[in-house]
């Protein structure tokens, strides 16, 4: 895909080096380095013409006035003084954490609590041949509580997205309206008493099971949500990459610290108390929140007065937005740059999902591993996308505040690529016969690049709309937690038939929704401010300003 970037833009140079060649207004290259945005023409958009008769001349009008970049400073706060929005950057991580070792841990306990019920127990691929779960040595394993079917288990851990797709855009604006603190303060603490619940209703039956993780879905559905509406009052554009990045770090945190930790849980004291324990720290986390969180700036009443001033001043200039303003949904619906910005999100959350639910039944089934095992190498993708979250993050804010690319280039780059180097990855994984190192390298990678995307298409909706960013973001997410339910449900159809060769289906099916994701954010994602996402003196068709931190 950065081929294709490549030639596309090298085509544009050449093409502006003809007699009379001009970009129509609005073309938007798919870098977008010579976005017609760049030029003076009435609607303040810009045009690439060359000077006819003159082959080697380009001819460019220069920035409007209004489009200029201007310089806001913070001030340094008194004393010893450790800024609002860092502990809040904080404390969305820690959020982040908590939600995915309350979602994900029954992804681990599931090995260990299941033997597969299937008419045949030998799976075959090219020269591969194993016996499920007579390979696999844990004790406890052999007194697995529940004979679940692979279509069982896949149902158990998918059925958590049919509540978790309800209440995404339902949490935006309750964080809008009644204030971040509140809403994932509580949502939190409901969703860990849920988790203490888990070994007794699982021992019920497997319905009551089901309706539990839909139960936590839709109050965890509030989680991303809310993250996003603060991060529309809290986050300085040029800390936004950061910021984003530092609450999306507990994302890959919670695969890989759940998975080993809850593995030698599971492994030490029994599946039931993997759920005990994730279900006590989730409580305290909540009392926490709940304790030190503040929902805007203004409402702080310990951030100092400088911190205060630059946020509000970076963000939205003279006009504070309040919780109360009008969200334009049609607008929304409208908005090109928002589905290229949904669909990027849609291919990164089918193939982190497809990884992060099936990668431990793919390793424990097919390669034949223990459960400590199990969960270090089905954690070791998160790891490197969590070093991939900062250093990704670092760079890109980098990037911006040196000037040396656009946000719209920056954002492209780390969604485009990373998308497509999972996607061929997994194509590869497809055609592996039982190399165990060779697949783990090519799962960690997979997984472990798209570590950067939260630096792309995670930060982009809150450039194209600040104000409603926890908005848009919980409409994409509304749209992921669907393929939430989806994917596992897929993969067990798929493997029903209980053969190796079957993953293959699983693996192409993700490489192809991570290309389409990668392809239509390449041409149609934006980094400008829409028309309906604009305040009052904002002028139609303004790019966001670039404000220099010091």
């Amino acid at each position: 895909m950065s081929i294709t970037m490549v030639v596309f833009t090298c085509l544009e140079f050449a093409l502006s080096n003809r007699k009379q060649i001009r970009f129509p207004v609005g073309y938007i290259s798919p870098l977008g380095i010579l976005n017609s945005e760049f030029f003076d023409t009435k609607s303040t958009r810009n045009h690439l013409s060359t000077v006819a008769g003159n082959k080697s001349s380009c001819k460019v009008n220069k920035m409007p006035a209004h489009l200029k970049s201007k310089r806001i400073l913070e001030e340094e706060s008194p004393g010893c003084y450790i800024k609002a929005r860092y502990v809040l950057a904080m404390m969305t991580a820690l959020g982040t954490l908590n939600a995915y070792s309350l979602r994900n841990g029954i992804n681990i306990a599931i090995v260990n609590m299941t033997v597969s019920r299937s008419p045949n127990n030998l799976t075959t691929t090219g020269g591969c041949t194993r016996q499920i779960n007579v390979t696999r040595t844990d004790d406890k394993l052999k007194d697995a509580d529940f004979e679940w079917s692979i279509t069982e288990q896949t149902l158990v851990m998918g059925s958590f997205y049919y509540g978790y797709c309800v209440t995404n855009i339902p949490g935006a604006w309750m964080a809008k309206r009644y204030g971040i603190r509140i809403v994932l303060g509580l949502s939190s603490l409901i969703c860990a008493l849920l988790t203490l619940l888990v070994p007794l209703v699982a021992q019920s039956s497997l319905a009551l099971l089901v309706a539990l993780r839909i139960t936590l879905g839709a109050f965890q559905g509030v989680t991303f949500p809310t993250a996003w509406v603060a991060w529309g009052y809290w986050a300085p554009p040029l800390e936004r990459s950061r910021l984003v990045t530092t609450t999306l770090s507990g994302l890959s945190m919670g695969y890989f610290v759940v998975y080993p930790v809850v593995g030698g849980i599971v492994s030490s004291f029994g599946w039931e108390a993997s759920f005990y324990i994730t279900g006590a720290i989730g409580i305290v986390y909540a009392v926490v929140w709940l304790s030190i969180i503040h929902d805007t700036p203004a409402e702080h009443p310990r951030i100092s007065r400088q911190e205060k001033d630059y946020i509000e001043q970076s963000i939205h200039g003279d006009k504070i937005p309040t919780k109360k303003e009008a969200i334009p949904w049609l607008e929304m619906a409208k908005s090109v740059p928002v589905w290229a910005t949904i669909a990027s999100h849609l291919a990164d959350s089918y193939l982190t999902l497809t990884l992060g639910i099936m990668a431990p039944t793919y390793i424990a089934r097919v390669y034949g591993l223990d459960i400590k095992s199990v969960g270090f190498l089905a954690a070791l993708p998160f790891l490197i996308r969590l070093i991939l979250n900062l250093v990704g993050s670092s760079i890109a804010d980098m990037i911006l505040t040196k000037r040396l690319a656009r946000i719209v280039t920056v954002r492209k780059l780390a969604s485009v690529l990373p998308l497509t180097i999972s996607s061929i990855s997994l194509v590869i994984l497809a055609y592996l016969n039982c190399n165990i190192w060779p697949a783990v390298a090519l799962i960690s990678v997979s997984g472990g690049i798209l570590g950067l995307t939260t630096s792309g298409h995670a930060c982009s909706f809150v450039d194209i709309s600040p104000s409603f960013g926890g908005i848009t973001y919980s409409i994409s997410n509304t749209l992921a937690s669907v393929i939430g339910f989806i994917a596992p449900q897929v993969a067990g159809a798929f493997l029903s038939d209980n053969l190796v060769s079957s993953w293959k289906k699983v693996f192409w099916l993700a490489a192809a929704i991570g290309a389409f994701g990668a392809v239509i954010f390449l041409f149609f994602a934006s980094d400008r401010i829409q028309s309906w996402a604009k305040g009052e003196k904002t002028k139609e068709g303004e790019t966001q300003e670039i404000k220099v931190l010091i």
